[in-house]
């Protein structure tokens, strides 16, 4: 029996295609929406979060603010929070604007004499690199230690910085002049994406040369990066617990700390929200498209009451009556539905390559959706079924 009634209903809904088909758009364009918003959202939250992890998210950004207490940190000082529990380094950061001048010493005369005005210099140490410095390099060497350690002249172009200097020049050996002290290019850093792309257009160097030769002053804000199985919270209650010591004060807190696990999981939360809120939208569509299909099934009653009251005159059960109807109204759902699944996939696809980041979905989304659409379509064509089923047969007959 239920296979016949199928049949009758692909029937039907066969005869009217146009219909049919407006008909299933609402579900079409509602479950699409939710699934582009969805899998797009997701793969936009994994390329940020990964971003942010290729940041440290096991890294505390201490900075003084607003204060007239303290300049900056000393050697010393940067050495004890080297030395705290679970500390694996620290990475200080200093930026200022220098005049650069190029110094063509390997070329043969091919790139001449140029000065450079306002160009960003960063003193870093090795702890600014990614942990994995073959990927984090187009040429040569990142900044090491012993760099640190004796203050070497020696420093690293940012990507853009290397293509306004050099084009596609390997200048891993040529001298350089920032406020007219000698570097030597020992390396040229791949294009950075993601959060923090500062260093594309920055020259990196050693942070004692940036203090001792570059007159950037003193450290004013570095990372503490914390050893993976070390209790974060721990960790930055004994960084702040330090940085009061070392900067007590009658202004108030003259320091910040920033915790970039915190910032990953605030950036997921607010990404939850705002795909929690677009979904929403689109769901509205979907309740239009529910409404379109009530909407054309009662429009079907009407038109087939004849039949309804030839077939209850036959012995047709109302429950069998309801039945056609229901599979009818939960065909037009599903079928708009998984044409929306396989839309909204495509748009995700799409927007992935455009954008940029790899393209993902999870199949328990694809689920939801699908099985959303069938209760959809039970929901709104529960009605019309029922109005069906309870005609009086001799009405119904009358009516033709």
């Amino acid at each position: 029996m239920f296979l016949n009634l199928l049949r009758i209903s692909f029937t039907s809904l066969r005869t009217n295609k146009m219909r049919t088909f407006l008909t299933m758009l609402g579900i079409i364009i509602g479950i699409s929406s939710i699934i582009a918003f969805i899998t797009i959202g997701e793969g936009v939250t994994y390329a940020v979060i990964d971003q942010l992890s290729g940041l440290g998210g096991n890294r505390v950004n201490v900075s003084i603010q607003n204060t007239t207490v303290k300049s900056g940190f000393t050697d010393e000082e940067l050495a004890m929070f080297e030395e705290l529990k679970g500390v694996k380094g620290i990475s200080p950061t200093m930026r200022e604007n220098r005049t650069i001048t190029l110094s063509p010493q390997l070329t043969n005369s091919v790139y001449h004499e140029t000065t450079y005005a306002n160009r960003r210099v960063m003193g870093v140490n090795n702890f600014y690199f990614s942990a994995d410095a073959k990927n984090s390099l187009k040429y040569g060497r990142v900044i090491t230690i012993d760099d640190i350690k004796f203050s070497t002249n020696v420093c690293v172009l940012g990507y853009q910085c290397w293509e306004t200097f050099y084009g596609n020049y390997n200048p891993v050996g040529e001298t350089i002049k920032i406020a007219n002290v000698d570097f030597t290019i020992v390396g040229v850093m791949n294009k950075l994406v993601g959060i923090d792309v500062s260093g594309n257009n920055s020259i990196l160097v050693p942070y004692t040369m940036a203090v001792n030769s570059l007159g950037m002053g003193h450290v004013r804000s570095f990372d503490v990066v914390v050893d993976d199985d070390t209790d974060m919270q721990d960790a930055v209650d004994r960084i702040d617990t330090l940085c009061s010591a070392l900067m007590s004060s009658d202004q108030g807190r003259a320091y910040s700390l920033t915790n970039r696990q915190e910032v990953m999981d605030m950036v997921v939360t607010i990404t939850d929200l705002v795909l929690g809120m677009l979904a929403g939208i689109a769901a509205i569509a979907l309740l239009v498209g529910g409404i379109g299909i009530m909407n054309m099934m009662l429009v079907t009653v009407s038109e087939r009451t004849a039949e309804i009251g030839l077939r209850k005159a036959l012995g047709a059960k109302p429950y069998v009556i309801l039945l056609q109807f229901l599979l009818e109204a939960v065909m037009l759902s599903l079928v708009g539905g998984i044409l929306g699944v396989l839309f909204g996939l495509g748009l995700s696809g799409l927007a992935s390559f455009l954008i940029g980041y790899a393209f993902s979905f999870k199949l328990s989304t694809i689920l939801a959706a699908t099985g959303f659409s069938f209760f959809v379509g039970v929901i709104f064509g529960i009605l019309p079924a029922r109005k069906a089923a309870k005609m009086n047969p001799i009405e119904a007959l009358r009516s033709n």
